[in-house]
């Protein structure tokens, strides 16, 4: 595939994580009783704080692996399952890693992260890095950025027109396509692990 095709491959496969019209609801939640100026400054610090945790994943999350003596093949088997693991939670609605802060916290916590730049997030552009490259991580990342900030600017306007039932049926729907990535992820990371114990065999 082209550098373009490959982009846009890694850069929907990092909105489906980070999926912001999922996060809308909470960020609206979040932001409700704010005025104006500090919701947009709200959104502004969450999405530079996911940025900058997300990139620096991005720029030194292989080397820690490879301290570690983590493979890539057993990386992917285990960012699989972790994205499985949130999807299914999403799916069945068990609430992992969300509670809510005061108004100060609520850019870094809840919504830089874990809901933004979690570990679904980062296992995803560490993969996506590895199958990609660096710049293709880096661009999708941009990206994703860019159309978070744009889509959690218009959080209320979009739950608001989408309704609750509308909102949480994106969501379940996302969550549902983040399975099925992960569950490719796992048996590609396996296949990978299969044919490298048979090649250190041979």
């Amino acid at each position: 595939m082209s550098w373009l095709e490959d982009l846009v491959t890694a850069a929907v496969i990092l909105f489906v994580v980070l999926d912001p019209i999922g996060v809308s609801p909470y960020f609206a939640s979040i932001t409700a009783r704010m005025g104006g100026r500090e919701r947009s400054a709200t959104v502004r610090m969450a999405v530079a704080y996911a940025a900058v945790i997300l990139l620096g994943f991005t720029l030194v999350g292989e080397a820690l692996l490879g301290l570690l003596g983590v493979s890539q093949a057993e990386f992917k088997v285990a960012a699989g399952l972790m994205l499985l693991a949130y999807a299914a939670a999403d799916l069945f609605e068990v609430k992992i890693g969300y509670s809510p802060e005061a108004r100060e916290t609520a850019a870094i916590f809840p919504l830089a992260t874990p809901l933004l730049a979690g570990p679904g997030s980062v296992a995803t552009i560490l993969y996506i890095k590895q199958a990609y490259g660096l710049d293709i991580a880096v661009a999708s990342l941009a990206v994703n950025i860019a159309a978070a900030y744009v889509i959690l600017s218009l959080a209320t306007a979009i739950v608001e027109r989408l309704g609750r039932h509308g909102a949480l049926l994106i969501g379940k729907f996302m969550s549902l396509i983040m399975a099925g990535f992960a569950v490719s992820i796992i048996v590609e990371g396996g296949v990978e692990a299969v044919v490298s114990q048979a090649r250190a065999l041979t």
